[in-house]
């Protein structure tokens, strides 16, 4: 993928604003269109910064690594913040409206961060209200996620962690500029699973392989190393090694996250090898 959209003909310049994704997962698009080509997607609670605006209800926005266009009414003010938040720790979770009973807000998706509200935060309690944007508030069940400070959500976990979740995401269909167990593509799985083990990546593939401190030579490659593949000279393509012969990775063609093997004399082998 790539991405900084133009801006639409009609687009109203404006001061820049800082506002929040205020639904569980925001498609960004490349232009002021729910037809225009997905980009990427926000998770809920993710700063946007406003642009400009479209009188037709959308946004440019600058996100933490992305730049494109969101439906107005998907973004709300920051949340309140705290010193502890809540990470998302499970490919999708329900928000609840309550702290108790079944209704609903929506879902939130692995790695969401939002605050944690001290009144929400009683002993024996099942679930734990969260500050959400627009002012609002929501609760999660105490074992959907996992509470950190605010001031590091995503502490080194090592691979061991970044796996667990990827492998937790097979299956998962494949949606070009996806980012969730709704829909994931290669670069938004490996951004995923790197930034559940502590390591904040780019979000496509080039930029991930251009932003690489040091790369090993294929006899070398282990148990959490990302493996790029190239076409015409440039990087179309990422995976999570599971050992030296075992790549976990989202693919087009209806196969979503699957994993094949990289010897080439067995072809690709798909998901029953998960374990």
């Amino acid at each position: 993928m790539t991405l900084a959209s133009p801006a639409a003909p009609s687009a109203v310049r404006r001061r820049a604003t800082t506002r929040a994704i205020a639904v569980g997962v925001a498609d960004t698009r490349r232009e002021p269109d729910g037809a225009s080509e997905l980009v990427t997607q926000a998770l809920m609670g993710a700063r946007a910064t406003v642009l400009e605006t479209a009188p037709n209800g959308w946004a440019r926005v600058r996100l933490a690594d992305y730049e494109g266009w969101i439906e107005s009414g998907h973004l709300a003010a920051p949340p309140r913040a705290s010193e502890r938040v809540a990470v998302i720790a499970v490919p999708r979770a329900p928000l609840y409206a309550r702290a108790s009973g079944p209704e609903t807000l929506g879902e939130v998706y692995a790695t969401t961060v939002l605050p944690l509200t001290v009144a929400g935060r009683r002993p024996g309690m099942g679930r734990v209200r969260v500050a959400l944007p627009g002012g609002r508030a929501g609760w999660l069940a105490s074992g959907d996620f996992t509470e950190r400070p605010a001031s590091a959500p995503f502490p080194p976990r090592g691979v061991t962690a970044a796996l667990t979740l990827a492998r937790r995401l097979l299956g998962t269909p494949y949606l070009w500029g996806g980012v969730t167990a709704l829909g994931i593509d290669c670069s938004g799985l490996s951004q995923l699973a790197c930034r559940e083990g502590g390591a904040i990546i780019p979000r496509d593939a080039d930029q991930q392989y251009a932003a690489l401190p040091f790369v090993v030579d294929r006899a070398s490659v282990r148990a959490g190393d990302l493996v790029y593949f190239a076409s015409g000279g440039a990087i179309t393509h990422v995976g999570i090694a599971l050992d030296n012969m075992t790549l976990l990775h989202a693919r087009g063609a209806g196969q979503g996250v699957i994993i094949t093997s990289l010897d080439p004399a067995e072809g690709a082998r798909s998901a029953s090898l998960a374990g």
